[in-house]
């Protein structure tokens, strides 16, 4: 199993506000927030109460190369600290996993971003195979993307305006 890791600490933040922003998806809030690189973000099949099982769309750039785009489910939806989505294609649930960890600290949210691909046991086999989409250049892509949004989710939750406007 391949497992990317970022962590950082957003001042101002809490996690109760990230986590409602990202457990009920709006494609309109979604690429305001980063207008340039967010595309879509929204719910295609509601799952059951408290977002379990919802069924989502995901899609953005990272930086200038690279685009993640999925299908995914909610695997875990533990308010206000835990969420992960199960990525899928063709509707099979595949050995691909984001998870959000959200903990509120005396400096801000310290968040938790991981992702998780491949097999665990035998499956071990197919990783090699995985890293050659998720190289080194895609994790580093990825990071920058990582510590670059939360901050700016952060100052979208304050004031949504601010995202329209040129940075």
């Amino acid at each position: 199993m391949i497992s990317h890791i970022v962590e950082l600490i957003v001042p101002g933040a809490e996690a109760e506000q990230f986590y409602d922003f990202m457990i009920n998806p709006d494609s309109k809030r979604y690429s305001e927030w980063w207008p340039e690189e967010h595309l879509q973000f929204r719910i295609t099949k509601p799952g059951v109460e408290n977002h379990l099982g919802d069924e989502v769309y995901y899609d953005e750039y990272l930086g200038e190369k690279r685009r993640l785009a999925f299908h995914a489910v909610v695997a875990t939806a533990i308010r206000p600290k835990h969420i992960v989505w199960q990525m899928k294609k063709a509707g099979m649930r595949l050995p691909a996993f984001l998870s959000l960890e959200l903990n509120d600290s005396p400096g801000g949210v310290h968040i938790k971003h991981e992702l998780r691909l491949g097999y665990q046991g035998f499956g071990k086999l197919f990783d090699p195979f995985i890293r050659l989409y998720f190289n080194k250049s895609f994790q580093t892509a990825l990071e920058k993307h990582c510590k670059t949004e939360w901050p700016r989710l952060a100052d979208y939750l304050i004031n949504p305006s601010l995202s329209r406007q040129a940075r």
